[in-house]
């Protein structure tokens, strides 16, 4: 009874195959991701062409302004139009 197979033992074959098999990454594609990952320092870039900076801390307050802007600007479309009509 003590030489029973364990369940999922790699057959000899298969262990000679895992071990020569080839790398399928190339040498030149890990060296350019050694090189992608440089340590590196991140900085705040401003576009003024954009606006005001909306970050995480403001972002509700610039959405709560942004729609009381739509709507004031749809009631006073509406009225423009009874006027000219």
């Amino acid at each position: 009874m003590s030489d029973k197979k364990v369940m999922g033992a790699m057959s000899p074959q298969r262990e000679w195959i895992r071990k020569n098999r080839k790398p399928k990454t190339s040498p030149k594609t890990l060296e350019i991701q050694a090189a992608k990952q440089v340590a590196s320092k991140a900085f705040l870039f401003w576009d003024t062409s954009q606006g005001e900076y909306r970050n995480g801390e403001n972002r509700k307050e610039y959405k709560r302004l942004r729609l009381a802007e739509k709507k004031m600007n749809a009631r006073k479309k509406r009225l423009d139009n009874r006027v000219s009509s």
